[in-house]
């Protein structure tokens, strides 16, 4: 019923336009809708990347915080031993 009329719409568009311009502009639309996949994807995997980055930025402060504190104790370690000669 419905797949028939899909198929009699298709059979109607072949001999209205020919085949050749029928292959083509079916290539054409399966063309856009692969591109529209893809694009979707891209744009879910930027959104990833983009979380990801921040975390590393967070990560990074983190580190560089850390690494401070760890050269001011060390400091004050070493003043402390000096002193103590």
């Amino acid at each position: 019923m419905k797949g028939d009329k899909a198929m009699q719409d298709v059979v109607n568009i072949i001999s209205t336009i020919g085949f050749p311009i029928f292959s083509f502009l079916l290539c054409g639309y399966a063309l856009k809708y692969v591109y529209d996949k893809e694009r979707s994807s891209l744009d879910t995997a930027i959104d990833k990347l983009g979380a990801i980055t921040l975390a590393v930025e967070k990560n990074s402060e983190s580190i560089r915080e850390l690494t401070a504190e760890i050269r001011e104790r060390s400091e004050k370690d070493d003043k402390s031993i000096s002193e103590s000669n």
